[in-house]
């Protein structure tokens, strides 16, 4: 479902051009980076249309008669004033350029920040805004939580997706819950069928009417978080509450997306995602949406913003090849955005066939491409057109835009396990549970169009390709380790159903009740993120552990105390750490009390035997539920094992 410029124009087997080849032998990293242009000249000294950004609330009236005398004609209106963000739109019918207003804006010594177009992109960087109230982005109190839904979760062929083992996220619904009190914003120019979604609301953004005519948005927030008729869609965070922000079509405003993106994190969303077709938008706008999303939403913590790698198959100039390679300059290249490609069902870049039955890609390559997410044939999760036939499953290409829409979903859930987690937080969390994705093309793909498109075949020492970013985004384990800090340690080595176990047992087993509390649990995952001097440490806890599990014998050998002076050593670095988040007096009082348990057990030698007892019950616990499942686990961590981090 991503939108790309229309079809290829490489005029294959043309002997009239010829593709100059790269030097040879080609750096691994290297592929035809060569985007279609989209930017355009931002000030031509036209019709004035720009945009008038203040440090603080002006009024239009000042405005105007600042500029009455240079624009006898102008007209100045409101767009946006929701602190630190204050837009104003200045029109004229008399030509103008930028810096003539910004400097009679001056002069009268109004707050200007900038002015920019308010037709044409531009890449420059907005000005640093001022500081804003920590409650900038409160959740509107308008935004409803959906109640819990109770329906089935139907294993059907195209609901891969949500199935680790056939490429999807991995969503396992007893530990990653469903997205109960979440908040979704899907931002879209078109939202046919959105009747059918259960929304929290639909917002017009600088549109007067709904626009009705594809499902596109419609599709988007399905995916994410499904539908709420009886017998309906249940898409990854089926509890989560959507709104539905719509925006003009492409090229006619390239105001109406900052504006959806600052109003949507001001609603208090916790994760927005827009997958229209949003290439050559790029403006200072923007920058200052983004900067507000990650600086003030969700309360300060940071709102993630989603957008697709987009799909490029026109030809750049001087080539016979397509594009498919996103802009360093797009909206999705920014690194405060989450940029998502499309993943095949099994494994690898989701490919499609042509006429000729030959591979083709779905989506564009590039260095800020950040991870996959599902893209290939998933199933159709709104209700056929009135008076069709009903079908058991239909299915239909998710592309780019699906597979963002589906992080977003995948987010979601991991924002619900850990509503605390600040965004490096989570991109840190998400980022080193993914599952590993091959760079080569599988060899399914045979035969392959152009070789071209599928380069590169390398990954770099941290792991990125140009294709796949980092790798497939994987809910079950991120869920599993965004609530508890032993269980990330275990997912960091690899051991999964460990760490599943692990989790199981603190809610289920007397051993492992009353360790901690999800208070102090949730934080400490936060500090291990930070810090990589204590998440050494637990993953060093964690492997111990793995070692002697069920072993009395290499228990013993390490000698009594070595334990409870390594779990000393851990909280009193909680307690101490400069690198952890900022600890509540909650968590402040645990750790103190905690700490306080444990030496004064190091004091008593029968308390010492006790603590480690029970330590190595616990492990013994853990990693024989873990053996149950371990052989299939074990060969799929080996086919998937992550490149070494640099």
């Amino acid at each position: 479902m991503s939108r790309g410029r229309g079809a290829a124009t490489r005029g294959e087997g043309a002997a009239s051009r010829r593709e100059r080849p790269p030097p040879s032998p080609r750096p691994p990293w290297d592929f035809g980076y060569a985007p279609v242009p989209t930017a355009a000249c931002d000030d031509d000294g036209g019709p004035l249309d720009v945009v008038v950004a203040a440090r603080r609330a002006v009024a239009p009236e000042d405005v105007a008669a600042a500029l009455s005398a240079r624009w006898p004609r102008v007209e100045v209106a409101p767009i946006l004033s929701r602190a630190p963000i204050f837009w104003l739109r200045v029109r004229s019918p008399d030509g103008g350029r930028r810096a003539e207003v910004a400097a009679a804006l001056s002069a009268a010594a109004l707050p200007v920040r900038y002015v920019a177009s308010a037709q044409r992109t531009s890449a420059a960087a907005a000005p640093r805004f001022d500081a804003a109230p920590a409650d900038a982005a409160r959740p509107d109190a308008g935004w409803a939580a959906r109640g819990a839904s109770d329906e089935d979760e139907p294993e059907t062929p195209g609901r891969w997706f949500l199935r680790a083992e056939e490429g999807g996220i991995g969503v396992d619904r007893r530990r990653c819950g469903t997205g109960a009190g979440m908040r979704l914003a899907v931002i879209d120019d078109d939202a046919q069928a959105a009747d059918a979604l259960g929304l929290d609301r639909e917002v017009l953004v600088m549109v007067e009417q709904p626009p009705r005519s594809q499902a596109h948005g419609a599709l988007m927030v399905a995916w994410a978080v499904g539908g709420r008729r009886p017998g309906g869609f249940r898409g990854v965070a089926p509890d989560a509450s959507p709104r539905l922000y719509l925006i003009p079509k492409p090229g006619a405003c390239v105001l109406a997306l900052p504006v959806a993106i600052v109003q949507a994190v001001s609603d208090g969303a916790d994760v927005v995602v827009c997958a229209a077709y949003i290439e050559g938008s790029t403006t200072p706008m923007l920058d200052d949406a983004l900067e507000f999303a990650a600086r003030l939403g969700r309360r300060g913590r940071g709102c993630p913003v989603v957008f697709p790698t987009g799909r490029e198959t026109s030809s750049p100039p001087d080539s016979l090849h397509a594009s498919f390679s996103l802009g360093f300059g797009e909206p999705a290249s920014d690194p405060r955005a989450f940029c998502v490609g499309p993943g095949a069902r099994g494994e690898g870049w989701f490919l499609w066939r042509d006429r000729r039955g030959r591979s083709r890609p779905f989506a564009n390559r590039g260095p800020a491409v950040r991870w996959l997410a599902p893209g290939d044939d998933l199933t159709c999760p709104l209700p056929p057109a009135p008076g069709a036939e009903p079908a058991a499953e239909r299915l239909c290409h998710a592309e780019s835009s699906g597979a963002s829409a589906i992080a977003a979903g995948a987010l979601l859930l991991v924002l619900s396990q850990n509503p605390a987690l600040r965004v490096p937080e989570l991109d840190a969390l998400v980022r080193r549970t993914l599952c590993p994705v091959p760079p080569e093309a599988p060899a399914s793909a045979e035969p392959v169009a152009d070789r071209w498109d599928l380069l590169p075949e390398a990954r770099d020492r941290d792991g990125h390709n140009a294709k796949h970013g980092y790798g497939r985004v994987d809910a079950g384990r991120a869920c599993v380790a965004a609530g508890d800090p032993i269980a990330l340690a275990l997912v960091l080595l690899g051991e999964d159903a460990a760490a599943r176990a692990f989790r199981d047992a603190r809610a289920e087993l007397p051993l492992a009740r009353g360790l901690y509390s999800r208070r102090l649990a949730r934080w400490a995952v936060r500090a291990l993120l930070a810090d990589p001097i204590l998440c050494h440490g637990a993953c060093a806890l964690a492997r111990h552990a793995r070692l002697t599990a069920g072993d009395p014998r290499r228990q013993r050998a390490h000698g009594v105390g070595a334990v409870l002076r390594h779990l000393a050593v851990l909280v009193r670095g909680l307690a101490a750490s400069r690198a952890a988040p900022a600890r509540s007096p909650g968590v402040r009082q645990e750790i103190a009390a905690l700490l306080d348990r444990i030496e004064q057990s190091a004091i008593d030698a029968g308390a010492v035997e006790a603590v480690e007892a029970r330590f190595g019950e616990l492990a013994a616990a853990v990693f024989a539920g873990a053996a149950e499942r371990g052989a299939p686990e074990s060969a799929a961590r080996a086919r998937t094992a992550a490149p070494p981090a640099e």
